[in-house]
């Protein structure tokens, strides 16, 4: 699988630059390879200083997630969406490790598990 497909520098837009990462996409699997469907997705997107900016979902994702009506989501919202799909994220993660361990510092299993109290832990205190 392209790496590109996986993190991607977006150029200067409104005197920001950001990338995105691919959290979470479904795959249809053949026998010789596995290709990425996108009918099931997460993106997150952060800053040129590495600030998490919001995430991005799939259509498929806001039918399960019906508290929200918008396919762009930041602060508590964005945190219930990792931390709901929390295993699934680390599993595709999982895949692209090598990649994933020089962004975030950790591999995907380690860096959802210490996250995801952090991220609770936010939302009890926001909400």
């Amino acid at each position: 699988m392209d790496q590109s497909m996986i993190f991607r520098l977006h150029p200067k837009s409104r005197g920001i630059e950001s990338c995105s990462f691919l959290l979470l996409a479904n795959t249809d699997s053949t026998n010789e390879s596995s290709r990425l469907c996108f009918s099931r997705y997460i993106y997150l997107n952060v800053d040129a200083k590495w600030n998490m900016l919001g995430i991005n979902i799939s259509h498929s994702i806001l039918d399960e997630y019906a508290d929200v009506g918008e396919r762009y989501l930041t602060g508590i919202d964005m945190l219930k969406v990792l931390i709901m799909y929390k295993d699934e994220i680390a599993t595709f993660c999982e895949l692209h490790c090598t990649q994933f361990s020089k962004i975030f510092g950790l591999c995907p299993t380690d860096y959802f598990e210490f996250a995801t109290p952090v991220w609770a832990e936010h939302v009890n205190t926001l909400e």
